[in-house]
């Protein structure tokens, strides 16, 4: 289900019945903190929330989230805090605003430009593996990546700088790659571009590694030199 959210920092309710008639599964929060509560994964599918801020005294940074960065669609009355919004719109994610009064075709509009964001997010992620370490967010591109190794439910991404361990089967990390890694073996997978040779059971690497390869993971590899002959 896609996150939709409506935050009131007006005295009014008359926006959110008519946002409501555009978007069912529309939420009313109170704060963004309940939004941030729900487990929401920010960097592929960031919930959209309008935030209406018609006739508010309060400056324009207190009245939006800093730490969990959704995707902020400003709600205002007559463009009173368009320059505002524009001011402080990549510090806290701004990504749209919406005049008051409007029409349904100005909120279809708005969800339009939402899925085309999440569209382009999930074309950026295949041409980057995003990992966590000690913390800290790495992205990997996908080019970069020599070989996987799997081991249990952890899996080994070797580069040409460094190896990674990530907590997430070999499985579910091919699953966030593009279609360029061939599965050699029940516990390998070899980005396409790496191949230099095959002999026997073992296939041999440009780098000079050398990966085991199942019977199954043989024919794949034949097939691939097969058709890039």
């Amino acid at each position: 289900m896609d996150n939709f959210y409506y935050l009131n920092q007006s005295s009014s309710k008359d926006v959110f019945t008519e946002l409501k008639w555009e978007i069912n599964n529309l939420q009313n929060i109170a704060t963004i903190e309940e939004a941030a509560n729900m487990n929401i994964d920010y960097e592929k599918n960031p919930p959209l929330v309008f935030v209406d801020i018609r006739n508010s005294e309060a400056p324009m940074a207190t009245l939006l989230d800093l730490d969990s960065y959704p995707y902020h669609v400003i709600i205002d009355s007559n463009h009173q805090n368009a320059q505002s919004c524009m001011r402080i719109a990549r510090e806290v994610n701004i990504r749209d605003y919406i005049s008051a009064p409007f029409t349904s075709s100005d909120i279809q509009d708005c969800l339009d430009r939402y899925f085309h964001c999440l569209e382009q997010r999930k074309a950026a992620d295949k041409n980057n593996l995003v990992i966590k370490e000690k913390g800290a967010h790495i992205y990997i591109e996908t080019s970069a990546i020599r070989l996987l190794e799997g081991f249990g439910s952890y899996t080994r991404i070797h580069t040409a700088d460094k190896i990674y361990i990530v907590s997430k089967t070999i499985k579910k990390i091919l699953e966030l790659l593009p279609n360029q890694f061939i599965r050699t073996h029940r516990s390998f997978a070899v980005h396409q571009k790496q191949l230099r040779s095959l002999m026997g059971n073992t296939l041999l690497l440009h780098n000079g590694e050398q990966v085991k390869v199942s019977k199954s993971g043989r024919q794949v590899i034949l097939d691939h030199f097969n058709k890039a002959s």
